[in-house]
């Protein structure tokens, strides 16, 4: 079965890819920063950005595009966006430039980007790097890593709904490896689920049609189920003619004489055959190689073991000089060293006969030891890769739990401190209403003891003022009796102290609580006498307020001086407004 060509799958890299990639600073003349920009979007990038991107390092000298290239992974990103299409496109380099050991270099890359790519949970981008890992792999023949990544990007690709792409870019080759593990019912689902055949084809399609209904047919052949790989083979033979492409002609018409040879209908294999031969003896030496093989097994049969031998021999030489597909080469040449080994054995060549044979069973034992260890491998890769996708899905669940909770305890005490900056604020604001409004009551009791002693005082003044006039005159009962009852007015009687207390109180707050902590057992005369000096009344104004003598009110200031314990040059005055 013809291998697909490396080169498709590369430029298939830059027609069918949907995530692409980016750029930095300024290095000579590449646009990295615009490139970056490009890189960091979350989600899919226009393929044409892309495509641009890995064309402009594709024609650049290798030790720029190395240099253009670490610049843009040094310059770190928790991007994981970013950090898989750089990864990615190294993984392209390695290729384009045919570093040293390249194969596992590229597979380092691809597998840091696919790692990369499960971060982000995002399955198209986990599609692409998928189907790019196992493209380049295939390329470098590794079957097993390729068959498990193509099966990965054909899963991902048929739940995402990527028809056409799916189709063609993964279950076609992917369905070549299977065929080449010897897993010939998976190789034909996968091949037929691949296949296309539009209306309109061009002439890419037309080839894949050929070629991949052959392969239909190699897979139905190894199965024994003979009338479906003649079915398969007539199809590609008739898509051939319509190309009226020659090689595909022979090679359908070469396996379809095998059909008839194992049906044991050897004339209509050998024209076949030889219809085959004639036209690919000249490019296709693999193909005649085997063609001539299968026409040294019909001379055997009929007898001529000369043109047998003469035929296995000019196989033998073909197949020294192919360079071309290793893996087929390699399984038609066991055929042919089986086939040289039984004419040898036909000619009765002993030592020929055990010198194939033993070359056939080498190589035939070495080609079987080959494909169960890439059965086993690709069994073991499978299991390795979902053990390392559930792994990274799980520590990026786990990291965005661990994130959610940081934020959710970052949204608490942020709501906590609003709550606590408007709790705080209130009190505040009530406290200051608090302060408000006992200013408010302090400025009205002041102004109502300043009310309250200034008609004290104006009392007081018309009493001197009454008691001048009546002194030069005689008075009538009557007016005697008015003169006591305006006089009975000056005396602060308990109703009016406790009002001038509570007044004087709001002023003054403590001011009486202080005064019996000096002064515990002062007398209630005493406090008035402390209170009236406060409001710096004179003697006069207090002996009319207290209904006393001025000569009582210096003797009751005396008294309290001495309970106050103050020397005779302090003023009194000065000392109770401390308080």
């Amino acid at each position: 079965m013809p291998a697909i060509p490396t080169r498709l799958f590369l430029l298939l890299l830059f027609v069918l890819l949907q995530t692409n990639y980016f750029s930095l600073s300024q290095t000579s003349s590449l646009p990295l920063g615009k490139w970056k920009k490009e890189l960091e979007v979350k989600g899919r990038i226009d393929d044409e950005a892309f495509a641009r991107i890995a064309q402009s390092l594709l024609h650049r000298d290798s030790i720029l595009v190395e240099r253009a290239l670490g610049e843009l992974q040094n310059s770190g990103s928790s991007n994981h966006y970013y950090n898989t299409r750089i990864l990615w496109l190294r993984a392209d380099q390695v290729y384009t430039f045919r570093y040293n050991d390249q194969a596992s270099l590229a597979k380092k890359y691809f597998e840091q980007a696919l790692n990369e790519a499960y971060k982000t949970g995002d399955d198209n981008l986990i599609f692409s790097v998928s189907w790019a890992y196992a493209s380049m792999m295939y390329g470098f023949q590794q079957i097993e890593l390729a068959a498990t990544y193509y099966l990965q990007a054909g899963e991902i690709g048929e739940r995402l709904g990527k028809e056409m792409k799916t189709r063609f870019a993964v279950f076609l080759p992917l369905g070549e490896i299977l065929f080449q593990t010897r897993e010939y019912e998976r190789s034909i689902y996968y091949l037929k689920k691949g296949l296309y055949r539009p209306e309109n084809a061009n002439i890419l399609s037309r080839y894949d049609t050929v070629k991949y209904l052959n392969a239909i047919g190699q897979g139905y052949q190894q199965l024994g189920k003979l009338d479906s790989a003649l079915g398969n083979y007539q199809q590609s033979l008739e898509v051939a003619r319509k190309m009226d492409d020659s090689t595909w002609l022979g090679i359908n018409s070469g396996f379809m004489g095998q059909v008839f040879f194992l049906e044991k209908e050897y004339d209509k294999a050998k024209s076949l055959l030889q219809y085959d031969y004639s036209i690919n003896k000249i490019h296709e030496w693999n193909i005649a190689a085997y063609t001539l093989q299968w026409l040294a097994k019909i001379n055997l049969l009929q007898g001529r073991k000369d043109s047998a031998l003469t035929k296995v021999k000019e196989a033998l030489n073909f197949l020294k000089k192919s360079v071309s597909f290793a893996w087929q080469k390699q399984n038609f040449l066991q055929s042919v060293y089986q086939t040289t080994a039984d004419v040898y054995k036909a000619s009765g060549n002993a030592d020929s006969f055990y010198h194939y044979y033993q070359l056939y069973t080498s190589l035939h034992d070495s080609l079987e030891r080959l494909t169960t260890l890439s059965s086993v491998k690709l069994a073991q890769l499978r299991i390795d890769n979902e053990k390392n996708y559930h792994t990274i899905r799980s520590l990026e669940e786990q990291k965005k739990a661990e994130v959610l909770v940081r934020n959710l305890i970052i949204a608490l005490i942020i709501l906590l401190s609003v709550i606590a900056f408007f709790y705080v604020n209130r009190l505040r604001l009530k406290h200051r209403h608090k302060e408000q409004l006992a200013s408010q009551e302090m400025q009205a009791a002041n102004a109502q003891l300043q009310l309250f002693t200034n008609s004290i005082i104006e009392k007081t003044n018309l009493i001197d003022q009454l008691e001048g006039q009546l002194s030069h005159r005689t008075l009538t009962l009557e007016q005697q009796e008015l003169a006591a009852s305006i006089s009975s007015q000056t005396i602060l009687t308990e109703t009016d102290w406790e009002k001038f207390k509570t007044l004087f109180e709001k002023i003054y707050p403590g001011f009486f609580i202080n005064l019996i902590e000096k002064v515990n057992d002062i007398t209630l005369a005493e406090q008035r006498m402390a209170a009236l000096t406060r409001l710096h009344l004179t003697t006069r104004q207090i002996a009319s307020i207290l209904g006393i003598s001025p000569n009582s009110v210096n003797k009751t200031r005396q008294r309290l001086r001495q309970r106050l314990n103050l020397e005779g040059e302090v003023n009194i005055e000065e000392v109770i407004a401390k308080m």
